[in-house]
C-alpha cells in the first residue's frame, strides 16, 4: 500500500502543475485550427477512451521533446480543454513543427480546474499519457511517452486510467 501511495504521489506531482500554470486553465491556449487541407501543418489527432463518466472535461497538454522540462506547465506547447464525449473524446492540436512531443491528460470529472486526489494523495480522477505506459513509482520518463509527429495527421490514442 505504501508503494502505491508513493507512485500515486509521483503521478499527482506530475499532473498537478504549479498554481500559476493552473491559472491558465480558464483560458486554454488558443492555437491554429486544424486544417486537413494544409499539407505542411503538423496535427496531433488525439483520441481518449476509457472515461468512467461523461461528467466534466478532459484537459490535454502537449510537451516538447525536452526531458528537463517534461510535465512543467511553463514549457508546454499546447493545452486544450474539452467536454467529455463518450465513448471517445477527440481533439486535434496543431504543433509548431515536425519532431517529437509528449501528451499528458486528465479527466477533470467535477470541472473544478484541478487534478483531484484523496486525503492519502491517491488520484481521484483519471489520467493518461501518450503511448499508454505502465506506471510504477511516479510519472513516466519522457522516453516512454514521446511520440513522433510529421506533417499531416498524427494519431495519438490514450486510454484514461483510474486508480
Amino acid at each position: 500500500m505504501v508503494k502505491r501511495g508513493v507512485m500515486m504521489a509521483g503521478i499527482l506531482a506530475a499532473l498537478a502543475l504549479p498554481t500559476a500554470a493552473w491559472a491558465e486553465k480558464a483560458t486554454p491556449m488558443p492555437g491554429p485550427a486544424c486544417d486537413a487541407g494544409d499539407s505542411g501543418q503538423v496535427r496531433l489527432r488525439i483520441s481518449v477512451t476509457g472515461m468512467r463518466s461523461a461528467q466534466g472535461n478532459v484537459t490535454i497538454t502537449v510537451y516538447p521533446d525536452d526531458a528537463a522540462h517534461f510535465l512543467d506547465g511553463a514549457y508546454k506547447v499546447a493545452r486544450q480543454i474539452l467536454p467529455v464525449t463518450l465513448p471517445m473524446t477527440e481533439a486535434c492540436i496543431v504543433v509548431p513543427q515536425a519532431g517529437h512531443y509528449a501528451v499528458a491528460l486528465f479527466h477533470d470529472e467535477n470541472d473544478n480546474g484541478h487534478f483531484d486526489t484523496t486525503m492519502l494523495g491517491i488520484p481521484a480522477e483519471g489520467y493518461g499519457f501518450s503511448n499508454n505506459p505502465t506506471l510504477y513509482l511516479g510519472p513516466p520518463d519522457l522516453s516512454k511517452v514521446r511520440i513522433p509527429a510529421q506533417a499531416g495527421d498524427n494519431p495519438v490514442s490514450v486510454l484514461m486510467k483510474y486508480y
